[in-house]
């Protein structure tokens, strides 16, 4: 077995929820210990990260844009946020986070309860 796996963003499935089309990296390589998915928006104002505050289960959430631009809503407050912004956000804040160009993704890596 190779102690490594290496895969594009590309090479892992998009899945579509009904939400925004996100592709599951975390599941793609089978990483227990942290939460990681990519998040995309299609068309400019597609809403990429649902909005929500992580109070219930505390976790802490890092955003990458990874392509494109987005806006995030953080506790009532728009931020910008071009390719390669890193946007953290504790829990308790609500967030949320739309694109601002079309193909717009964002890479969320967040800590696992437990």
């Amino acid at each position: 077995m190779t102690p490594y796996a290496i895969a594009h963003l590309d090479e892992v499935d998009e899945l579509d929820d009904g939400r925004s089309p996100y592709r599951p990296v975390r599941h793609h390589f089978g990483i227990a210990s942290f939460g990681i998915t990519a998040w995309m928006g299609r068309t400019q104002g597609d809403l990429i990260v649902n909005e929500h505050d992580e109070a219930d289960d505390g976790h802490e959430e890092l955003y990458l844009v990874h392509q494109g631009h987005a806006v995030f809503e953080i506790d009532g407050q728009r931020v910008d946020a071009p390719a390669g912004t890193f946007v953290f956000v504790p829990p308790g804040s609500k967030r949320a986070a739309f694109a601002e160009e079309p193909g717009t993704t964002i890479v969320v890596v967040r800590r696992r309860a437990g």
